[in-house]
C-alpha cells in the first residue's frame, strides 16, 4: 500500500513539474526574457541550488525529509504565482530564485525517503528495482504532464483569452501542488529519520564529508553528474528555439508537447532497458560505454538540419541517459550510509547545478557569436572530458558495499 501511495505521489509531483517543461523557455521569453537573458536567468536557478542544495540536504537527514519536502512544495506555489503575476528581467530572476529553492528543498528529501523505505521493505538486493521505480515514474509524470503542457497554450488561446499564451500551464499547477501537500502532509511516514538528531549538526557535516573523499566511487559519480547538468544546460535551454527555427508549421504547440513527451517517454524506455540488463553485466564499465555514447549522440544531433532526424536524435540522447540514471543511482546509493543520503543525495544534484550554471555561463557568451549547435558540441566534449576523467577511478576504485556486484 505504501508503495502505490508514494509512487502516485512521486507522479504527480513529476507531472506538475512537467506541465511547464516543454515551454519554459517560451514561457520566459514571453514574459520579457531573450535568448542571452534566458541563460542568465537559468544560471540564478543554478546558483540558487547551489548554495542551498547542501544545507536543505543536511536538515533533511536532521530535522526530517518529509518537512523539507513540504517546503519545497510551498516553494514551488509561490514560485508560481509570481511568475504568473509577474513580468520583466528583475521579476522573473525573482520567481526563478524561487524556485531554485523549491528544487534544493525536493532534491534529496522524498528520494531519500523512498529509497529507505524500498530497502527496508525489499532488501539491499533489490535496490536497483527501487532505483529503476523512481526514475520510471518519475518520468512518466513528467513524460505525461509535458505532453499536457504542450497542449495548454493552445487551450490557453482558443478559449481563456484574457490570459498569457503560457499562463494556464502556471495556473493548472497551483490546486495540484496543494493536493500534493496535503497529501503528503496526511500520508508520507518518516521510519529513519531519528538517527540524524543523535549527533550534531558539526558532526552530521564531518562524518558525510569523510564518507564522501574516502570513496573515490562517489567522487567519480560526483563529477559524471557536472557534466551531466552541463549538457543538459544546452539542450534544455536550446532545443526549443533550435526547433521552432526548423518548423513553419503554425500548429507549433502541439509539437513542442510531443517532443517533450517523445524524450521522457525514451527515458523512462531507456531505464527500464538497463534494469533489465544490469544484473547480466559489470555495471561500472556499462556507465562508461553508455556515457560514451551519450557523447557522440550529441555530436550527431547538433549536425542535424530536419526536424525528423533531430527528434530522432534528441530521443535517442534522453534514452541513453534513462540508461545511465539506473547504474548512476546504484552506484551512488550503494555507498550511502541511510543517515547521510538525503544530505550526499543533495551533494550529487549540487554538482548536477554547478554544472547547469557552468554551461548556462558558457552558453551566454558562446550564444552571441556562434549558432545553437556549436553549444551541442562543446556540451559533448565536456561529456568526453568527464568519462577521461574517471575511468580509472571507476574501473579501479574500490566495490561498492552493497550486495549487487558492480566491481
Amino acid at each position: 500500500m505504501r508503495v502505490k501511495l508514494y509512487s502516485f505521489i512521486l507522479i504527480l509531483n513529476s507531472f506538475i513539474t512537467g506541465l511547464i517543461v516543454p515551454v519554459l523557455s517560451l514561457l520566459l521569453m514571453d514574459k520579457g526574457a531573450t535568448l542571452s537573458t534566458i541563460s542568465v536567468i537559468m544560471g540564478i536557478y543554478s546558483f540558487t541550488v547551489m548554495i542551498f542544495e547542501l544545507p536543505s540536504g543536511i536538515m533533511a537527514d536532521l530535522i526530517g525529509r518529509k518537512k523539507m519536502f513540504i517546503l519545497s512544495l510551498i516553494l514551488s506555489l509561490v514560485y508560481s504565482a509570481i511568475i504568473l503575476l509577474g513580468r520583466g528581467f528583475f521579476v522573473l530572476c525573482a520567481g526563478i530564485f524561487i524556485y531554485g529553492l523549491n528544487r534544493a528543498a525536493s532534491s534529496g528529501s522524498f528520494e531519500a525517503l523512498f529509497i529507505d523505505f524500498y530497502i527496508d521493505e525489499f532488501g539491499k538486493d533489490n535496490m536497483h528495482h527501487g532505483t529503476t521505480l523512481i526514475n520510471v515514474l518519475e518520468i512518466l509524470g513528467l513524460s505525461v504532464g509535458a505532453l499536457v503542457g504542450g497542449l495548454l497554450p493552445e487551450v490557453s488561446k482558443n478559449y481563456f483569452h484574457t490570459l498569457g499564451t503560457y499562463d494556464l500551464n502556471l495556473l493548472a499547477r497551483i490546486p495540484l501542488i496543494a493536493a500534493v501537500i496535503i497529501l503528503s502532509y496526511i500520508f508520507i511516514n518518516e521510519t529513519n529519520d531519528k538517527a540524524g538528531k543523535q549527533i550534531s549538526l558539526k558532526q552530521h557535516i564531518s562524518n558525510s564529508s569523510n564518507m564522501v573523499m574516502k570513496n573515490k566511487n562517489i567522487i567519480c559519480i560526483f563529477i559524471s553528474v557536472f557534466s551531466t547538468g552541463f549538457f543538459l544546460s544546452s539542450i534544455e535551454t536550446y532545443w526549443q528555439p533550435h526547433f521552432i527555427s526548423m518548423i513553419t508549421d503554425d500548429n507549433l504547440m502541439m509539437f513542442l508537447g510531443v517532443m517533450s513527451f517523445l524524450y521522457f517517454a525514451a527515458s523512462m524506455a531507456g531505464s527500464i532497458f538497463s534494469s533489465k540488463i544490469m544484473t547480466k553485466t559489470n555495471i561500472k564499465k556499462m556507465y562508461l560505454i553508455l556515457r560514451i555514447i551519450l557523447f557522440i549522440s550529441l555530436i550527431l544531433m547538433a549536425l542535424q538540419t530536419n526536424v525528423i532526424s533531430f527528434a530522432f536524435f534528441y530521443s535517442f540522447i534522453y534514452f541513453i541517459f534513462g540508461m545511465a540514471n539506473i547504474p548512476e543511482g546504484v552506484i551512488i546509493n550503494a555507498e550511502i550510509l541511510s543517515e547521510f543520503r538525503a544530505s550526499i543525495l543533495s551533494v550529487n544534484s549540487l554538482m548536477l547545478q554547478f554544472g547547469v550554471l557552468t554551461g548556462s555561463l558558457v552558453n551566454s557568451i558562446i550564444i552571441k557569436y556562434a549558432p545553437i549547435p556549436i553549444l551541442w558540441m562543446i556540451a559533448a566534449g565536456v561529456v568526453l572530458l568527464s568519462v577521461l576523467i574517471i575511468y580509472n577511478g571507476l574501473t579501479r576504485g574500490q566495490p561498492n558495499k552493497g550486495t549487487i556486484e558492480i566491481s
